[in-house]
């Protein structure tokens, strides 16, 4: 088949997964014409731009029914451009508010221009997390969906879309495995990484919660160390809100590497729900979880989500690996209280590099993940 190949990511971890899909690709059919949205990872590996990734990144139920009106207009601009520039496959990643949306949309265009190509998203809707419901939208919208754990196809097949599952990058990725035991002993100081999350919403919210947390930790440990890994566009907003607050003695890096580091090192994480829940999970690393949104946002959340299951390395072995503190529970105390029962059990770090280890095969599931991608995709790209 002819044609480049529209992509959509939405947000970081979406970016960096839709970069890896694209080399996989790229390896197995050669190059190819990479057209769509995506950031920093989908430029270098060879995207032509159509719009900006940070025109999708909306948090919350109340931020997203405000935005609508502008992201309706975007994704009809979207499509007209899919239309005339037809290519072989629409791939979407994640951002499954807005991909899934588009999906049906543009299957419903696609019907009236007398054209069609497969649409394939990646990163299943979290049915088994909240809204088992929402599956039935996704019926005679998508060709394909490749998914990301392995109990996800069954939810799915039964509506006739071509549900595989794919493995999860981050199981296959090296930096994600934990580091060998660095000698500490119980005298020497702590260290503590906390992740505040990657969006404006998310750092205005959460990070002030976590800096109270922080200064009550040090009353009992004046000796910890703290490091704060973001990424480069956000950095001065990080600065900004620790110099409102008065706190010169976190250390900020937008290093990838130096979060590996970081968190590889830490005796304890303090992060803000999402995927980097999974990252410093595989990585060994003891902790507590975190989430603070606007208050419409979280009362509808408490009516449709179940909260044993939005942290994803709960979810995926079915018991805690991170206690959730959710909204009003996510207090500098509270937040505090958490940290300092990880910091103080002697047990915490084999305990968690245990479950990186049966985390990481459950992941995996067998197979390399850029040939489960490429197998995944024969269908609607060929054999080779």
């Amino acid at each position: 088949m002819t044609g480049p190949i529209f992509i959509l990511a939405g947000e970081p971890s979406g970016d960096a997964l839709a970069a890896r899909m694209m080399g996989a690709i790229d390896s197995e059919y050669g190059p190819q014409e990479w057209v769509g949205i995506g950031g920093d990872q989908m430029r270098d590996a060879g995207l032509r731009e159509w719009g900006d990734m940070d025109a999708l990144s909306i948090i919350g139920f109340g931020a997203a029914l405000m935005a609508y009106p502008r992201l309706s207009r975007f994704m009809n601009q979207l499509i007209d451009q899919i239309i005339a520039t037809k290519p072989k496959l629409i791939l979407t990643i994640d951002a499954k508010g807005f991909s899934l949306r588009l999906a049906a949309r543009l299957k419903k265009r696609m019907a009236s221009e007398g054209w069609s190509a497969p649409i394939v998203h990646t990163v299943a809707p979290t049915i088994w997390a909240w809204g088992e419901w929402r599956k039935h939208r996704l019926k005679g919208t998508l060709d394909g969906l490749l998914c990301l754990f392995p109990f996800e196809p069954d939810y799915f097949t039964p509506l006739g879309i071509d549900a595989k599952f794919i493995g999860h990058p981050e199981a296959y990725d090296d930096r994600l495995v934990p580091v060998e035991s660095s000698g500490k002993t119980a005298n020497k100081p702590k260290h503590l990484v906390i992740l505040p999350g990657s969006r404006r919403g998310e750092l205005t919210r959460i990070l002030p919660a976590m800096l109270g947390a922080v200064a009550m930790v040090r009353k009992q440990q004046p000796e910890i160390s703290v490091t704060l890994p973001t990424i480069a566009r956000m950095e001065p907003m990080v600065t900004d809100i620790l110099a409102r607050y008065g706190e010169s003695n976190i250390a900020i890096t937008t290093k990838s590497d130096d979060f590996y580091r970081a968190v590889g090192n830490a005796d304890a994480v303090l992060a803000a729900s999402g995927t980097v829940t999974l990252q410093t999970a595989l990585m060994g690393a003891p902790g507590i979880a975190t989430y603070i949104t606007s208050a419409l946002s979280a009362f509808i959340g408490r009516l449709l989500v179940n909260m044993d299951k939005v942290i994803l390395p709960n979810a995926i072995l079915g018991r805690e690996i991170y206690p959730l503190y959710f909204q009003q529970k996510a207090t500098p105390h509270t937040l505090a209280t958490g940290v300092l029962a990880v910091l103080n059990n002697p047990e915490a770090k084999q305990r968690a590099i245990a479950d990186a280890a049966q985390l990481r095969d459950t992941m995996r599931g067998g197979g390399q993940f850029n040939k489960n991608v490429t197998d995944a995709l024969n269908r609607y790209l060929g054999e080779v």
